[in-house]
């Protein structure tokens, strides 16, 4: 009925190609690594609800101190049903959600919010939200 998947992207390093050759330019640092929590998320049974509680998505990041990086949070669902949130009761928005975050080189806690827009809903509902860490920038 309900499907939402959660996927993990993430990019170290600058790359820039020449001549059809790929060069790496920059120092080697933490690779970041992402561990999300979904086990708690639970909608229920949508069909028989008018209104649908949020769903909290925690999640840690892991990379190396002092460097930033960007976190992004987006869906496919070209309908407007699944909206995320960084905030449990505003800021919805269907399409995706970015920030920056300087890493402290340990586990850094993160949250988001999935709801579902019930009013726009009219059958099963197959939707990916994608979880994306990347860093700004690796210093030379």
């Amino acid at each position: 009925m309900n499907k939402v998947l959660f996927t993990l992207l993430f990019f170290s390093s600058f790359v820039w190609a020449e001549e059809g050759d790929f060069y790496i330019n920059g120092n080697a640092v933490k690779a970041i690594s992402l561990t999300l929590g979904v086990s708690n998320i639970d909608f229920g049974d949508v069909y028989n609800d008018t209104e649908v509680d949020s769903e909290m998505v925690d999640f840690s990041v892991n990379a190396e101190n002092g460097y930033d990086y960007t976190v992004e949070i987006s869906n496919d669902d070209s309908m407007g049903i699944v909206q995320v949130s960084r905030n449990a009761s505003a800021g919805y928005t269907a399409n995706s959600i970015t920030y920056i975050q300087t890493a402290n080189g340990v586990d850094q806690a993160h949250e988001f919010y999935v709801d579902f827009d019930t009013a726009n809903m009219n059958g099963d509902l197959s939707a990916t939200i994608t979880v994306q860490v990347a860093y700004n920038d690796i210093h030379e």
